[in-house]
């Protein structure tokens, strides 16, 4: 049965100068997939914008532009969407008997020989390809290579290893809010050992492309639950990370190294690329004297 959920996503910039223009994209949009369906999307800027338009970039993702003209010191974009998730989890041991046999060094000549994705999806060939290249965030690096080599050890089955390295993530690097920030390179990570879900799913996507296998970063949603006779809080949810790798047999599979696991039914797929910097909430340019601003993110995901 399918879970119905509604997810108000806010996102509010204050400045200590008037901003005289502001150009913005949001990648704020549920996808249409396998076992998850956007009923609808209301996406709102304030002030009032006068261009507006939506697309669909290179990646699939469903993305709205636009611009703001009038002077301005604060700039809010608000979207509320309501989506159908009936994704069945992937049971690890399956996957693990699928795949018996495939050593990680087998899987890229296997991924090469698919008709398709997986469930049907098309395989598309350039995308597939574009995901096993190095990216802006996730540049080839020795330091990642060298991580990535206790996991992946001559002859280890890839589903083993892909598990593996899920759960070491997580077992080796702390859940630090502030430790990391959007300029934090995969090195600095695992000389800090700490960091954010957006990190966690950088390092998965870099050692499995290492590995010669295309991997790509999700950005979206997780329901979470608050602990035993606490009420839920509003704002207290937030948008999430993680990492899919495609597998020949299986198609892609999600996975959540923050949390140890592979996505069900409480993830809720916005938008996929090579890195965070393909598919962030919101990103634009101001034009602005201003020399400081704040940013305040407030995400509720409710089960309806």
């Amino acid at each position: 049965m399918a879970r119905a959920y509604e997810i108000r996503h806010a996102t509010r910039y204050t400045y200590d100068e008037k901003v005289t223009a502001s150009y913005g994209r949001t990648f704020v949009t549920p996808r249409e997939v396998p076992g998850q369906h956007c009923r609808r999307t209301r996406v709102t800027v304030e002030p009032e914008p006068e261009i507006v338009t939506e697309h669909t970039d290179t990646f699939g993702n469903r993305t709205s532009y636009f611009e703001v003209h009038e002077p301005h010191t604060a700039l809010s974009v608000t979207a509320v969407s309501r989506v159908d998730v009936a994704r069945a989890p992937v049971d690890p041991s399956a996957l693990t008997g699928t795949l018996a046999g495939l050593t990680w060094e087998e899987a890229p000549d296997a991924i090469r020989a698919l008709p398709d994705g997986g469930e049907g999806e098309p395989l598309d060939v350039l995308a597939v390809r574009s995901f096993t290249l190095p990216s802006p965030m996730i540049p080839g690096s020795a330091e990642v290579r060298d991580w990535g080599r206790q996991l992946f050890t001559p002859g280890r089955p890839v589903a083993e290893a892909v598990l593996g390295l899920v759960h070491a993530i997580y077992e080796q690097f702390a859940y630090r809010s502030g430790a990391t920030d959007v300029g934090t390179t995969l090195p600095e990570l695992l000389r800090r050992r700490a960091g954010v879900c957006q990190d966690f799913a950088h390092l998965a996507v870099g050692v499995l492309r290492g590995a010669g296998l295309p991997a790509r970063y999700v950005s979206g949603y997780l329901e979470t639950s608050p602990p035993p006779g606490r009420t839920k809080l509003m704002g207290a949810d937030a948008s999430h990370a993680w990492a899919s790798v495609l597998l020949p047999g299986v198609g892609w599979v999600d996975l959540d190294p923050t949390n140890d696991q592979l996505a069900d039914d409480r993830y809720v797929v916005t938008a996929w690329g090579r890195d965070y910097g393909d598919v962030p909430p919101v990103k634009g340019v101001i034009f602005t004297e201003a020399k400081t601003s704040t940013l305040h993110v407030a995400v509720d995901v409710l089960r309806l």
